[in-house]
């Protein structure tokens, strides 16, 4: 039921109001009938009829609800970790498609780990729900989270920084659940913002949730034409950040992935940053420059290391897009991404974001996929990791929790998985060198459609 960041799909199809309905038992359940839930949703059509039943199901048990209302993601998430708040959840789709929906569920400030998830499942499965008297049926109450969460994150970003003196921001806000957050939190620090798709519209009029290249076109456009020193855009439900610089080009996710690890190193002293397996090298080099290391984890996987990092060795964590700054809390949070990277443009960028990234390599790097059918999946997967190893040179280290990534001595990498919602088989390749990333461009496509081959003749 859950994927590698809650659960999505489509609401005529999976994530309809019965499941809804069901959800909300199984959490109230989990939770003995007791305690407090806090429940947020963004601006899809669909929200209103996915937060009414959840809620039915969760007062149902005799846990009390506090309506969040419409709230970006990492609003609802810090709700989480506040006293007497037993969980929160959100229903969104992040950067799906408008006819989607889904649920993410939060406990002290993180995500749910897989074991948690599990126990929900089992209770949806299994329909033994938990079911309160009358007399003990729970209570409904409503909070706008605005101004309590926007204050905590301006402490944080301050307490790391000046303020913004004017800098010219834009921000686009992708219609989501981020509007009414981003925009007065960069203008209480000082920062001149304008902003473009800045109403909340679950049919995303202004340009897909998704903040990729290919849908920031003409927000690349608007920034080359103008004197902003940066762009900071969204998706959805506000935990992704993508950056475009002042002369209208694209940011990868990976330096700035890198630049905020290096700054939360740099800052501790020595540190540990988490990564997802997808991730460049260019994140290790920076990271190791200013005293610290690197771990990579499976995709969604990130909170389960967070959950039991008791020393707080992880000073930084994120996967492209997010960014967890764990001294404000367990949670992706673009919005205090955008924050911390307006601050930074002025500050250390002298008011250029291209300035501010100079000091971060670029790096060619390749994303593809080929299509892979389901069932031919772990055949895929254990073949593909035996033909890289025996064929690509120069191997320093292989990590194998999520697919095979095979890591080389000259910093170059080639990562194959296979998708977990569709039926691809994905391959990431970065390089220090265009030739060096065309050539094992080249290897993995062969090999990768040669274990297809493969695959498929064992049927």
């Amino acid at each position: 039921m859950f994927g590698t960041s809650g659960i999505r799909g489509s609401i005529a199809e999976k994530v309809t109001t019965d499941l809804a309905l069901d959800l909300g038992r199984a959490l109230g359940t989990t939770l003995n009938g007791k305690g407090c839930v806090g429940v947020g949703t963004d601006a899809r059509t669909s929200h209103n009829m996915l937060e009414s039943a959840f809620i039915a199901g969760v007062v149902s048990t005799g846990v009390d609800v506090i309506n969040l209302r419409h709230a970006p993601m990492p609003a609802v998430a810090a709700h989480s970790a506040m006293p007497g708040v037993s969980a929160s959840v959100i229903i969104t789709a992040s950067h799906n498609p408008p006819e989607d929906n889904g649920f993410k569920f939060f406990n002290g400030g993180r995500e749910f780990i897989r074991s948690e998830e599990v126990r929900i499942e089992e209770r949806v499965f299994d329909k033994e729900f938990s079911i309160a008297s009358w007399k003990e049926i729970g209570t409904v109450s409503s909070w706008n989270i605005r101004e309590s969460y926007l204050k905590q994150v301006k402490n944080f970003v301050v307490n790391r920084g000046t303020n913004g003196a004017g800098m010219r921001v834009l921000l686009d806000l992708a219609n989501g659940a981020a509007t009414d957050y981003t925009p007065h939190l960069l203008h209480d620090m000082g920062f001149e913002v304008s902003t473009i798709n800045s109403h909340p519209d679950g049919y995303f009029p202004g340009r897909p949730a998704e903040p990729s290249p290919r849908n920031l076109v003409d927000t690349m456009k608007i920034v080359s034409d103008s004197d902003f020193s940066v762009a900071l855009c969204h998706d959805g439900d506000g935990d992704r950040l993508a950056v475009i610089d002042e002369e209208g080009r694209f940011i990868d996710q990976n330096r700035v992935i890198a630049l905020f690890a290096k700054d939360e190193v740099e800052r501790a002293g020595e540190g540990t940053v988490v990564v997802s397996i997808d991730t460049s090298s260019v994140i290790d080099e920076v990271v190791a420059t200013a005293g610290g290391s690197v771990v990579r984890a499976p995709l969604g996987s990130l909170q389960e290391l967070l959950a039991t990092d008791e020393s707080n060795a992880i000073v930084f964590a994120s996967e492209p897009w997010k960014p967890i700054f764990t001294k404000l809390g367990g949670w992706m949070d673009g919005i205090a991404g955008a924050a911390r990277f307006a601050q930074m443009t002025n500050e250390i960028g002298s008011g250029s974001c291209s300035k501010l990234m100079a000091s971060i390599p670029e790096y060619p790097m390749l994303r593809d996929h080929i299509v892979c059918p389901d069932e031919l999946k772990t055949c895929f997967i254990t073949t593909i990791k035996t033909k890289l190893v025996d064929e690509i040179t120069g191997i320093r280290n292989v990590i194998d929790s999520d697919g095979v990534r095979i890591e080389r001595d000259d910093g170059s990498y080639v990562l194959v998985r296979v998708s977990g919602t569709e039926p691809k088989a994905r391959v990431y390749i970065g390089a220090r060198s265009e030739s060096t990333l065309q050539n094992l461009e080249s290897t993995a496509k062969r090999l990768m459609q040669e274990t297809l081959e493969d695959c498929e003749s064992r049927k």
